[in-house]
């Protein structure tokens, strides 16, 4: 529909980036909301490790909600409540498919669900490898964005 909307407009759509947790939680709320208010859709970085498929700057801001406490729980409850606020935008969830895994496959669609989480992007699960994963996000309404890689045949 975002999408959709801005092709309508003649204009193209407004992608932010935040990491959940970064510099801390409230902090990290805060600054979704504020982005939300100029944005069509908010994406969240998921704290992970090991975030190899990332930039520096990402990488960097990952490490300090890592370092913050930042866990994926604590990145639910701040979807949630930004999703009750007055500019909530769709949201897409970005991480590790070892984060899903340790979560459980099936809990973590299903909590995505429940907070309001309107797409997933698991950085290190490309095709064919996401079949499953995928299916299960459609049949939750949870839109899989899928990557293109340069090895991507």
């Amino acid at each position: 529909m975002v999408f959709k909307k801005c092709r309508q407009e003649n204009r193209p759509a407004l992608l932010t980036y935040a990491v959940a947790g970064d510099p801390n939680k409230k902090k990290s709320f805060e600054i979704l909301k504020a982005i939300s208010s100029h944005a069509d859709i908010c994406e969240i970085g998921v704290g992970h490790n090991c975030n190899t498929g990332d930039g520096k700057q990402i990488q960097d801001s990952t490490y300090r909600a890592i370092k913050n406490g930042i866990k994926i729980k604590d990145t639910f409850k701040i979807v949630k409540k930004f999703k009750k606020t007055k500019n909530a935008k769709p949201c897409i969830l970005m991480g590790y498919y070892n984060s899903v895994v340790q979560y459980g496959e099936n809990r973590f669609i299903k909590k995505c669900k429940q907070v309001g989480v309107d797409g997933l992007i698991v950085v290190d699960l490309p095709w064919p490898e996401n079949k499953n994963f995928s299916k299960k996000c459609k049949k939750n309404s949870i839109n899989f964005v899928q990557l293109v890689s340069p090895t991507t045949s």
